[in-house]
């Protein structure tokens, strides 16, 4: 008897728990689906544009890493690097020119994006330095290892800018959507 109670109660706790995780899983659930319908709608191109600048940072990171700790630095990887590290800032821009459309009329996304375009600005001027060194048949590390530090701190403030403006349309958005679901009275 106390062999089938011990048992039956674990059943009970089992079914109470397979209850409780399905509730969960529902919110969860339905959290996405609304993301991934329109909801919320600055997602794609910001989500391609920290995609982006997260790329060029590793980029920048890995050719800085490179130059100082290679005992010869090949040129061609050092150009290969760089111009991967320059396509990613490009296509950083070309976002956030997209999310600058979208949100033509609110002056303060748009006052966000101007720092975050002013960062990457910066970042295409050290990287115009940083290029034509990877030119040079021969390659200078510590320019290389200067170029690539500024051009991290850069993207690293247009990151940390362009994650706050994240929150803000984040908290736009969830404040949007309880005014749609709230009942009137």
């Amino acid at each position: 008897m106390k062999h089938t109670h011990v048992t039956l109660t674990g059943v009970c706790l089992a079914f109470v728990a397979m209850v409780m995780l399905s509730n969960d899983l529902s919110a969860f659930t339905q959290h996405r689906s609304r993301k991934y319908m329109g909801k919320p709608h600055y997602g794609s191109s910001n989500q391609r544009a920290s995609r982006s600048m997260s790329h060029a940072r590793d980029y920048s990171r890995d050719l800085y890493y490179y130059a100082r700790d290679a005992h010869i630095i090949d040129p061609k990887i050092a150009k290969s690097e760089s111009t991967e590290l320059g396509r990613n800032i490009e296509a950083t821009k070309k976002e956030l020119a997209t999310i600058r459309k979208e949100y033509a009329g609110d002056k303060e996304v748009l006052a966000s994006l101007k720092l975050i375009e002013d960062h990457l600005k910066n970042a295409t001027t050290q990287h115009k330095t940083l290029h034509t060194e990877c030119q040079m048949d021969t390659f200078d590390g510590n320019a290389g290892m200067k170029c690539c530090s500024d051009i991290t701190k850069e993207l690293e403030k247009a990151m940390a800018e362009h994650a706050a403006l994240m929150r803000k349309l984040e908290i736009k958005e969830l404040a949007k959507s309880k005014k749609e679901t709230t009942p009137k009275k």
